[in-house]
């Protein structure tokens, strides 16, 4: 599939790696219309899985314009998600948002100080 300038398609892809759950979660976000974007999630766990269900293609309305935490994204996840602490909604809103123009692909780092 051709992008927007003509050449291979355009999309965001991140890995997330959660901690000691050792789960780690691909997340990959595809153009599809000028505000919306393709969302697929590579990952064994269940509850990451579940969420993906619920969020295969996120607008720009999706993911901004609520107070935080009431977008679709987090909605999606506190059905399924169990532990508070799990970046991977917050990983796939950085994609969508990377791939809609809303921000610059910057990594996002959380490290423990020993």
């Amino acid at each position: 599939m051709l992008g927007r300038n003509g050449d291979d398609q355009e999309m965001t892809k991140l890995e997330i790696r959660p901690g000691d759950c050792g789960f780690s979660v691909m997340v990959t976000a595809i153009p599809d219309g000028t505000k919306r974007v393709k969302i697929t999630i590579e990952s064994d766990c269940e509850q990451v899985k579940a969420l993906a269900e619920g969020i295969a293609f996120l607008t720009v309305e999706d993911i901004l314009g609520f107070p935080f935490g009431e977008d679709k994204v987090y909605q999606t996840a506190k059905k399924v998600i169990r532990h508070n602490s799990c970046p991977v909604p917050c990983g796939i809103i950085k994609a969508a948002e990377a791939e809609l123009g809303l921000a610059v692909k910057q990594d996002v780092l959380i490290h423990f100080i020993q």
